[in-house]
């Protein structure tokens, strides 16, 4: 790969050339706050705003999202500018608007001292809960665990992640991938009794031969050793007595 040096604010940072300006940023510990990037997710990143910076090259200023534009030679960044935190603040009080029960967003907020918004709150039996419609979901689900079990459904502000027809998947095998990499909380997920509960359909989770304790859903178990050929026998141990 080949290496490149940019400058966020007012610091030279090496990085290689095509990394996210969001990834090297954080490599040296420069703060960008962020939402729906995940840096095992190829197509992830761009849609929440939140990380918006401005990246100075040529003799021009653009403000891009940190998380999917790419470092280049000459590149300069910079993440506190009196603009850029204007127009964060403005997408975080859209956010706390659409989302006023997510605890991550409502935080997020008040870092930039918001605890209220001016716009109006998306609340009651219509509300979307704590999701911001990101995909993040979608996308593990697709890109990483490869079942494709939930995806993006209807349009604009009703846009919302689900199993087709809101009906029990066929194709969903518990792993919870979707739940770990989404940032506000949104998916629920319960582990139970030897069971666990996610979009409405359970699991009967495996328990490890060693300490008892319930680590895997049989059906991911399954999925695994028919994907893979690995020995069922490998799921009877937890990962902390393998």
């Amino acid at each position: 790969m080949e290496k490149v040096a940019i400058t966020i604010n007012g610091r030279v940072c090496d990085g290689y050339r095509d990394q996210s300006v969001l990834n090297l940023a954080r490599e040296n510990g420069i703060y960008i706050p962020a939402l729906c990037y995940h840096p095992e997710l190829i197509s992830s990143g761009g849609s929440c705003r939140v990380c918006l910076v401005e990246a100075h090259q040529g003799g021009r200023m653009r403000l891009v999202t940190s998380c999917n534009y790419p470092v280049r030679k000459g590149l300069e960044i910079k993440t506190d500018t009196d603009l850029v935190k204007k127009i964060r603040r403005g997408v975080l009080e859209l956010l706390l608007s659409r989302v006023p029960d997510s605890d991550v967003i409502r935080d997020m907020a008040a870092m930039d001292g918001i605890t209220e918004t001016r716009f109006f709150k998306d609340e009651g039996k219509d509300s979307r809960g704590k999701c911001i419609a990101c995909a993040l979901c979608t996308l593990v689900c697709e890109e990483v665990v490869g079942v494709c079990a939930i995806s993006m459904l209807n349009r604009g502000r009703d846009k919302t992640p689900g199993t087709p027809y809101h009906k029990s998947s066929n194709a969903c095998i518990g792993c919870g991938a979707c739940a770990y990499v989404c940032p506000t909380g949104a998916i629920s997920l319960v582990d139970e009794g030897g069971t666990r509960t996610i979009w409405d359909k359970k699991f009967s989770m495996i328990k490890c031969s060693v300490c008892g304790i319930p680590h895997i859903p049989e059906v991911q178990a399954d999925w695994i050793v028919k994907t893979t050929g690995k020995d069922r026998s490998f799921f009877d141990k937890c990962p902390d007595h393998r």
